[in-house]
């Protein structure tokens, strides 16, 4: 083990047991803390943190069953190994020991080296499960930034003229952004939600982003794109498989926008003058069926006006204080017009702090990307 001094916390309301632990424990480079009820060493376990607890069963006040139920329910100190030590050996004590989250049982009177073994194993199986947690932990971070790294950044790209807030709920997440030139003065804007809420989804960003940019060209009009995007999704995704996307192209020479949005929440678009407007799902889900067909919408636009795009986790919440799809598009759209004159940037910002300023819980990765022509 390379930790040279491990902590145990000894929980007996017998002094001499307690004694005699410490004796054995120390006497092999170990570090000990005593408690003397059940209470104490919850407060004791809080406070230091031992590698592993050692629970004598009959004591005052609280008891060792009552103790390692109260640990294994607090997040402090559910993944502290506690074995328990009692005169108690019939089965259903054992038993009871072991289901309540005891992960041994030692009857006394004990042997003294029996004791030293079972501490020592016990803990190089919880060293070697922490190393297996923070081995996993440092891959799902290496995968975080690789995503973050193919996400375009403002900065990276001022003539797209966007700005971008990207959360996601785990490590890497599902919902996916992009933007790049496709053609002198033309822009694209791709915002997806990949099914699946874990770090599986996110393995497909990378193959997407590929895939988006490939089949992009001012050649292509977005109903093609999207058609040959869907058609090799369907060859590659597994069943329940798919995708929803807003897909958005602004040629800024000719004041020209061209839209598909597959299933996705609405584009917002806010004019420069004029009342704020909802561009919705126009076509289907990408990814499920082959034979699907997407269709393209086109529009003029002026200078200074504006579009929004964002995925379901900044509308939707269904934990504390819930909120439907309807009204969180109505509040988001609400905020908008209220704040339209803002620079994008810090009208991006206050629409995602004013969506949780009631203390709602963010349940869902969330992208929310807005441009300026």
């Amino acid at each position: 083990m390379n930790k040279k001094n491990f902590l145990v916390e000894i929980v007996d309301d017998k002094v001499l047991n307690q004694k005699v632990l410490e004796a054995i424990l120390e006497k092999n480079n170990f570090h000990t803390i005593t408690a003397s009820n059940g209470q104490e060493a919850r407060q004791m376990a809080e406070e230091q943190k031992p590698d592993i607890i050692l629970m004598d069963i009959m004591m005052p006040v609280e008891d060792g069953f009552e103790a390692c139920k109260k640990l294994k329910k607090n997040p402090l100190t559910a993944d502290i190994p506690v074995i328990f030590i009692s005169a108690l050996d019939n089965a259903e004590n054992k038993v009871e020991g072991l289901s309540i989250g005891g992960i041994d049982y030692i009857t006394k009177p004990f042997n003294k080296e029996e004791v030293l073994v079972r501490v020592k194993n016990y803990l190089k199986l919880y060293q070697n499960y922490q190393h297996v947690i923070d081995s996993q932990t440092e891959k799902l971070l290496q995968l975080q930034h690789a995503q973050k790294a193919i996400l375009e950044k403002p900065e990276d790209l001022p003539e797209a003229k966007f700005t971008v807030a990207y959360r996601p709920i785990v490590e890497a997440g599902g919902d996916f952004y992009d933007v790049f030139e496709s053609g002198e003065g033309i822009m694209e804007y791709f915002v997806a939600d990949i099914s699946g809420h874990d770090i599986g989804a996110s393995f497909a960003t990378s193959a997407l982003k590929a895939l988006v940019r490939n089949n992009s060209s001012q050649l292509y009009t977005l109903t093609e794109i999207a058609s040959t995007i869907n058609k090799i999704l369907c060859t590659i995704f597994k069943f329940g498989q798919h995708i929803t996307a807003a897909y958005l192209r602004i040629d800024r020479k000719r004041y020209q926008v061209s839209f598909v949005n597959a299933a996705h929440l609405p584009i917002i678009y806010i004019p420069k003058e004029g009342k704020v407007r909802l561009m919705e799902a126009n076509n289907g889900i990408i990814g499920a069926f082959k034979e699907s067909l997407f269709v393209h919408f086109d529009m003029q636009v002026e200078a200074g006006d504006r579009f929004l795009l964002f995925t379901d986790g900044l509308v939707e919440s269904f934990e504390k204080n819930k909120m439907s799809r309807e009204e969180g598009i109505k509040k988001i759209t609400g905020l908008i017009e209220k704040y339209r004159e803002m620079p994008i940037n810090e009208l991006t910002t206050l629409c995602l702090n004013d969506m949780f300023c009631d203390g709602r819980i963010v349940e869902d990765d969330i992208v929310i990307l807005m441009t300026e022509v």
